[in-house]
């Protein structure tokens, strides 16, 4: 009878540690996107491909800049306020200057080929920002399978179950509209319009294809390091898109901060893994305290295997733990750094009593 209670108490005792164990993982829990798990099947079978219908393309809006000349967009715009390079061989170009007017217009070989926006006084008809979704499936087809065709190649993309509440995938006439929904809110709150060829190209759900793979073309390392630097500043404008949508004040860049983000990135890049802890680097508390930076709280974002800042900010707005640091009022300062695709973003609330010590 003693052996039986002291096994008992034994097994009392590991129980207690794996729950602690498990619930303080969760608190740090690294993202990783659904690129990867997602899939590219060549279709060898010659069996007629099934193309659904298309929605009639929007005649107003953002929409409509796809496929028409970049002086478009100077015409109207001006010049933009960054000009962002992508390993995927188009720009960016950002006007972030009024967080509710906020654009990003991928250009190629001077043709728009995609257009981003979460701002809220942006005109993305047939949709809106911050519209529920429930409204969004009783006005547009949506199927878990959706096609493009480019010459003789028929590609077909695959949503998951999470992804048609998440990230919903549509088709009008000649393009596509991706649908990033807060999953908190159960609304709208940003809209990718793009092309056949941009979509294939960046593969954000599985897919299968009859005919040829359409790759991108291999970056150089200047171009790398441009891209890196080019997602660590979207993902600043994303946040506070998001800070914006859910009224929180706004927060500050600080680049003390985002070069400790960059090297996280870097580091888990070089060797191949995803954790706030770094072999080399040490924890986050330690990677602050080695550059000096002052700070009551801080907390940090990581993610991996997506395929561009759009993808990764919206991802971590979805997943509550994420969310909580990016919308949490006490932060006021953020560093953000990207290295190929590791994102890393590092929330600071600022000792306000020692920085009064250093500048009296």
């Amino acid at each position: 009878m003693k052996t039986l209670f002291r096994i008992l108490i034994v097994l009392s005792f590991l129980a207690i540690i794996f729950y602690y164990s498990s619930n303080s993982g969760d608190e740090y829990e690294p993202l990783e996107g659904p690129n990867s798990s997602s899939q590219i099947i060549p279709k060898t079978d010659s069996e007629p491909q099934v193309l659904q219908d298309a929605l009639p393309r929007p005649k107003t809006g953002l929409s409509t800049f796809i496929g028409k000349k970049s002086d478009t967009i100077i015409k109207l715009y001006g010049e933009p306020n960054r000009y962002d390079q992508t390993v995927f061989g188009y720009e960016w170009w950002v006007y972030n200057e009024d967080v509710n007017k906020f654009v990003m217009f991928g250009v190629e070989d001077g043709i728009i080929t995609q257009v981003y926006t979460s701002g809220k006084s942006l005109d993305v008809t047939p949709y809106k920002i911050g519209q529920s979704l429930n409204d969004i499936y009783r006005m547009t087809i949506i199927d878990s399978e959706v096609t493009a065709v480019i010459d003789d190649n028929i590609y077909t993309f695959t949503m998951s179950e999470e992804d048609m509440n998440t990230r919903i995938l549509t088709k009008f006439e000649d393009i596509f509209a991706q649908l990033y929904m807060d999953s908190e809110s159960g609304s709208l709150s940003g809209i990718r319009y793009i092309d056949s060829k941009t979509l294939v190209m960046h593969r954000p759900y599985e897919m299968s294809f009859v005919g040829k793979l359409l790759t991108s073309p291999s970056p150089t390392s200047y171009l790398i390091e441009e891209s890196n630097q080019a997602s660590a500043d979207q993902l600043y404008d994303l946040l506070n898109q998001f800070r914006e949508q859910n009224d929180i004040p706004l927060i500050d860049n600080e680049q003390e901060i985002s070069f400790v983000a960059m090297q996280h990135s870097e580091d888990m890049y070089s060797q191949n893994y995803l954790s706030h802890d770094s072999p080399t680097n040490g924890t986050l508390k330690q990677r602050l305290d080695e550059e000096g930076i002052l700070y009551e709280d801080a907390e940090e974002n990581i993610a991996t295997s997506y395929i561009d800042s759009i993808e990764a900010a919206h991802g971590w707005l979805n997943s509550s733990n994420h969310r909580e640091y990016m919308l949490d009022e006490k932060f006021t300062t953020v560093g953000s750094g990207v290295f190929m695709n590791y994102y890393t973003q590092i929330f600071i609330q600022k000792n306000l009593e020692e920085e009064n010590k250093i500048t009296e």
